[in-house]
């Protein structure tokens, strides 16, 4: 290996696509972030040339050179537009693994991922904890203060809205085997931070219809955070241990495959843990729940016609959900899950489904692109609400709870009537469970 490779080892698995990119400026009419800002250096091809001359020993690893790197919401659309099949995601993972090799992680960060993270436990009173102040400064502080120099997150703060924090967790509400009589199957069901915290009600209803197709599900109390927002900000060190962790839970069970209602939780056991984290894969197989229940079982279509509307919904004398879909990156690209979902909520009674403009283009939320960059995530959003509002639908469906907080946020705050759910959801109802 010579002096140039040596530098930068994590890169030289890439090294051929470094090579491939052909700086054709394709990947720039599909990134979101340079629909925004028009800077060629928050472009895909941009941060590409950057990472070639950093591994090439023409720049150094400097701050300016992490902050271009960390502004990318990992979306892949920049992947799936690239004719020479650049991997320019795993290029910036790679390159952000550098940096933090090399020290370059903050404080708070590691507090999260080595710390908390680490300790599930914790993780639920801690978010709880978080919210509680967040929501308590937006109220009673005024924008200008001098307490905004210690946000680790100061841009839009006073615009938020935390997500509400359950007050049982799944982990504290369901047994590790929730049994049917006559089992057709068992799966391990991978919970993910988004839903155990904020959104139990998708779990709720995935257990519920699992169970009443005959399906035992085995949710494992000691899996832990799948990690993506770990290995995305580069402790890819950290994100290998919550890896091998989960393989080492989930391998023990005796089930057939496992299930997962969560797009980023699910591109990362499907297809990081072996293929950019090299820290193995599932002895069987990994599904995201829609592509399970019209994949891979003969579902039950046993639906309530007149009666499983919900309560709460703004127009019950239409008794029908008209609701449109939203695809998420990780499920969409990262997954290729696509016309599962739609299948899955096409087939129900009482639907009338609208398909909204670029619905696969991003919401803005991307993890923590969200809290480093509100600014830009709300201008990316904005695309989507005008999309939305062309057509006349009361729910939001999104197989991704990282895409549902960001759109409930954005909903409350333009106060817009519309519920956001997830397609397990709108199936359970259907079920009249």
């Amino acid at each position: 290996m010579n002096k140039v490779t040596s530098k930068m080892p994590r890169i030289q698995q890439k090294y051929e696509d470094l090579s491939k990119c052909l700086k054709c400026g394709k990947c720039l009419s599909v990134c979101p972030i340079y629909a925004e800002t028009k800077y060629e250096q928050a472009a895909p091809r941009g941060r590409v040339a950057l990472i070639e001359q950093a591994y090439k020993g023409n720049i150094d690893l400097s701050e300016v050179f992490r902050k271009r790197l960390s502004f990318c919401l990992n979306c892949k659309a920049c992947v799936d537009a690239c004719p020479s099949g650049v991997r320019g995601d795993d290029l910036i993972l790679l390159a952000r693994a550098e940096l933090v090799d090399r020290g370059k992680i903050t404080y708070i960060e590691r507090f999260i991922f080595r710390f908390l993270l680490k300790r599930g436990r914790l993780l639920p009173p801690v978010a709880k904890w978080a919210t509680f102040m967040g929501t308590l400064a937006n109220k009673i502080l005024p924008e200008k203060n001098p307490l905004t120099l210690f946000l680790p997150f100061p841009d839009g703060w006073k615009e938020r809205i935390y997500p509400k924090i359950a007050k049982k967790t799944v982990m504290d509400t369901y047994p590790e085997v929730v049994k049917v009589k006559n089992p057709k199957m068992r799966v391990g069901y991978f919970v993910g931070c988004g839903t155990n915290m904020v959104y139990p009600n998708i779990a709720d209803a995935l257990i519920k219809v699992l169970t009443h197709n005959d399906i035992e599900v085995v949710i494992p109390h000691d899996q832990i955070c799948c990690g993506t927002s770990i290995y995305n900000s580069g402790d890819f060190e950290s994100g290998i241990k919550h890896a091998q962790k989960n393989l080492e839970v989930f391998d023990k069970l005796d089930i057939d495959c496992i299930v997962v209602a969560c797009a980023s939780g699910g591109l990362t056991l499907k297809k990081e843990y072996p293929e950019l984290l090299k820290a193995g894969k599932f002895k069987v197989p990994v599904y995201d729940i829609s592509e399970f229940l019209v994949d891979h079982i003969d579902l039950k279509k046993d639906f309530k016609d007149s009666h499983y509307y919900p309560q709460d919904a703004p127009h019950p004398q239409d008794a029908t959900y008209k609701l449109t879909y939203h695809d998420p990156c990780h499920l969409n690209r990262g997954q290729g899950i696509k016309d599962q979902p739609r299948k899955l909520l096409k087939l129900l009674p009482n639907v009338k489904f609208f398909e909204m403009e670029e619905a696969d283009r991003c919401c803005g939320g991307g993890g923590s692109f969200n809290l480093k960059y509100y600014p830009t995530s709300k201008k990316i959003m904005e695309h989507k609400l005008k999309n939305i509002k062309k057509i006349d639908v009361d729910t939001l469906v999104s197989g991704c709870p990282g895409c549902m907080m960001r759109f409930e946020e954005t909903f409350l705050q333009e106060n817009i009537p519309m519920k956001v759910k997830h397609p397990i959801e709108i199936l359970c109802d259907a079920y009249g469970l």
